[in-house]
């Protein structure tokens, strides 16, 4: 779309490069065009992976733009990406001529309300087996882009517990 065009920019991340680091503040919102990017936050130096984002996924830190505080995760490119990025300034400017971007925006706000209280719910509600099988059943993607030590951070427990679970899964097959 023209339009989108005249407020966007591509952009290139090589692997580990940082989009977003914590405590920077987040200005943009992302699309990935190829490539692969996880969320992380660092606690008492320990990393823990909060979200994984693949190919035609949009990303930000939306809590950091709304709330206008430092950004608590990182965004981390874990492969070549490519990237458009938009500015939220120039997006708000555009939602502003243009209503029909205010009306998709609060779509995408909704889905990703919901994508959260997911998250949450199997968080709260599952064990690391079950959170296992999630991924594997909901988004096999991520195994084929992200390290086994992101995956077990993400499920909350150490990469040598993930190594187990994977193991015995594999026993019962």
């Amino acid at each position: 779309m023209d339009i989108l065009s005249g407020i966007s920019k591509k952009r290139t991340y090589q692997k580990d490069e940082n989009i977003l680091g914590q405590g920077k503040f987040c200005k943009s919102l992302w699309f990935i065009d190829k490539g692969a990017v996880k969320a992380y936050e660092t606690i008492e130096g320990v990393e823990r992976t909060t979200y994984f984002f693949t190919k035609h996924s949009l990303f930000t830190n939306y809590y950091c733009w709304v709330s206008g505080n430092a950004s608590d995760i990182t965004f981390k490119a874990v492969e070549e990406c490519e990237v458009i990025e938009i500015d939220y300034p120039s997006l708000e400017g555009l939602c502003q001529r243009y209503h029909i971007f205010d009306t998709v925006g609060r779509k995408m706000a909704e889905r990703i309300f919901v994508q959260e209280f997911q998250l949450r719910k199997l968080l709260l509600n599952c064990n690391a087996i079950e959170r296992y099988e999630y991924l594997e059943q909901n988004r096999p993607e991520v195994f084929q882009h992200f390290a086994l030590k992101d995956i077990a951070g993400f499920i909350g427990i150490t990469d040598v517990s993930l190594s187990r679970i994977r193991k015995n899964r594999i026993k019962k097959q």
